[in-house]
């Protein structure tokens, strides 16, 4: 699953994924932790025995400690389940539950034991469950002799197929039913050890980011009156850009010679001007032509000029030289 689809997923999703991976870390955390504290179970190189009289046989090593104590499968009574997957304490309590239906007899009269295997070949998303357990009686005999050899096992259970290791151990069900001495707590205190170091790791890692968005932020502090001058240099430009393209439209509006020039070039011949007035926008024209020359038809069929009206001189009457005209024009911007 990758980032998209766990944004995009509902929280049941999110709450199985966010488990699957606290459960990793707690896997990965127990292969930190030694052996003998955090539970888990190595090939045992040397263990305690109990003998077909019910004798403790001692361990023949060199080791001054031998934690664990190995009885006969025989005596045990065993099932193999297809369980889901779960925690060890929360399938102990599965099992325990329903000891009355796995097991010949009932819960209070047994010691039981589980040990979770692999994924169930038989049953797609489930583990393989061994479930062993121990007559009471026989485990508080046992028990007995373990007092009387003066031995403190961590572990009591029978060898796997192997002989490597146990099938499943029964010291905490013997534990909980007060035949042997509660273990000080000290696979607890370590994983204290180990919740605490990544809480510092945490609160480091937090303080570390903060002092750097800190600097970040000291340094965009200390360029703030450069990037504020140069906002207002960059504002100041902008604005003498905008001044200088309303000049240059002004000019380009606003040239009389190039008025002049136009007007020249649609004025027809035989016509004479005898008054011009121009307010940057708008030129007035008033004079005489002769003959059928119509100087107002002739501007506005030049297309430089657009709004040609006639202005009020054009019903004077007509003098010696030829009939007056008045007009009004505006020079279009381009031509």
């Amino acid at each position: 699953m990758n980032l998209t689809d766990l944004l995009n997923a509902d929280m049941s999703t999110v709450t199985q994924v966010a488990r699957q991976g606290f459960d990793w870390w707690l896997r990965e955390l127990r292969t930190l932790v030694p052996t003998s504290l955090g539970g888990g179970q190595r090939p045992l190189a040397a263990f305690h025995r109990l003998g077909p009289a019910d004798e403790i046989i001692a361990a023949t090593s060199t080791r001054q400690t031998v934690d664990t104590l190995v009885i006969p499968e025989d005596i045990c009574l065993l099932r193999h389940l297809a369980l889901p997957a779960m925690r060890d304490a929360d399938l102990r309590a599965l099992v325990e539950l329903d000891a009355e239906r796995i097991l010949p007899l009932a819960a209070s009269a047994l010691i039981i034991g589980v040990s979770a295997g692999g994924p169930s070949a038989l049953q797609p998303g489930m583990v393989d469950v061994i479930v062993g357990a121990l007559p009471l009686a026989r485990a508080r005999h046992i028990a007995e002799k373990v007092a009387d050899s003066k031995i403190a096992p961590r572990r009591i259970g029978p060898l796997d197929q192997d002989g490597e290791r146990l099938a499943f151990d029964l010291a905490p069900g013997m534990r909980a039913a007060g035949l042997l001495p509660q273990r000080p707590p000290v696979a607890r205190f370590w994983w204290i050890v180990v919740a605490v170091l990544v809480a510092c790791n945490l609160i480091v890692a937090v303080v570390c980011d903060k002092q750097q968005v800190d600097q970040a932020q000291a340094a965009v502090d200390a360029q703030a009156p450069a990037l504020n001058a140069v906002r207002q240099i960059e504002g100041r430009l902008k604005r003498n850009a905008a001044l200088i393209e309303t000049l240059r439209s002004r000019r380009e509006l606003q040239q009389p010679l190039r008025t002049l020039a136009r007007l020249g070039a649609a004025l027809p011949a035989k016509s004479w001007v005898q008054r011009l007035e121009w307010d940057g926008t708008t030129i007035r024209v008033s004079g005489f032509a002769l003959g059928d020359v119509n100087p107002i038809r002739a501007v506005k069929a030049s297309g430089a000029f657009y709004a040609v009206r006639a202005g009020r001189g054009e019903a004077a009457s007509e003098a010696t030289g030829g009939k007056p005209f008045d007009l009004s024009a505006s020079l279009r911007e381009k031509h």
